[in-house]
């Protein structure tokens, strides 16, 4: 935690839709058909603000707001009212093509830092990655995406290989899948040193020869086996 004592924010974009939003699309009469079949839930034309003052249309039925950039000087009358939903260059929802908008606002996802309960030196984070019917590809592809968010906050002082020490994959329930980055890297470190001093046999020698031709050519098999080993058992739990 001492690495930063300030929570961090931060948008995430996934290559696949995580959650099922109603999107409200502020644009011109010209782009309403663009922006429904892009997900919309419901257009509103600038001229229209009022409605959302007045109480004719509900800011509450909706998870997320986009509009044009023509159309984001109109909205700064209702700033009050759509409060964080407001739509914000950095989060993508402000765009000059209203699809584009609209994308964003249903791939990107935010993040944030929050005081871990168990650990008074680290920080959680804690958001959606896919749904459960999601092939193990994009699962593994979010995650990726995901780490990669997290490393652009990391300080040079600490390795990208520890400075994510605990993942947690949930689809609800109790099927979970853990993963201490600190317990695997010992392992994992301690795996290394066997190898390198392991006494073989000459029958042992020419048969790990065959199998591997090089130090590093048997390394990266195991480092292939971690792999697989977490593919399939994620694989069960999809299963059940």
């Amino acid at each position: 935690k001492q690495w930063y004592q300030r929570r961090v924010r931060g948008i995430a974009t996934f290559s696949e839709k995580i959650r099922d939003l109603r999107v409200l699309a502020v644009c011109d009469s010209g782009a309403h058909g663009a922006a429904m079949e892009a997900g919309a839930t419901m257009c509103l034309d600038p001229t229209d603000i009022g409605k959302i003052t007045e109480g004719e249309i509900n800011i509450d039925d909706y998870e997320s707001v986009v509009c044009t950039t023509a159309c984001l000087k109109s909205l700064a009358k209702v700033a009050r009212v759509l409060r964080a939903k407001m739509p914000h260059q950095r989060k993508g929802t402000v765009n000059d093509n209203i699809g584009t908008a609209i994308r964003a606002s249903l791939m990107n996802v935010e993040w944030e830092t929050v005081d871990s309960q168990n650990h008074s030196d680290f920080f959680n984070i804690t958001l959606p990655l896919f749904k459960a019917d999601f092939p193990i590809t994009t699962i593994k592809d979010h995650v990726t995406t995901m780490f990669g968010e997290i490393q652009k906050y990391r300080p040079a002082k600490f390795k990208p290989e520890t400075f994510v020490e605990r993942v947690e994959l949930s689809i609800g329930g109790d099927n979970i899948m853990h993963l201490d980055i600190r317990e695997h890297n010992a392992s994992y470190k301690q795996a290394e040193v066997t190898v390198l001093k392991k006494r073989y046999t000459r029958e042992e020698t020419w048969e790990l020869r065959d199998q591997a031709k090089s130090k590093q050519a048997y390394l990266d098999a195991e480092r292939a086996k971690i792999g697989a080993f977490l593919e399939n058992r994620w694989e069960s739990v999809m299963k059940e």
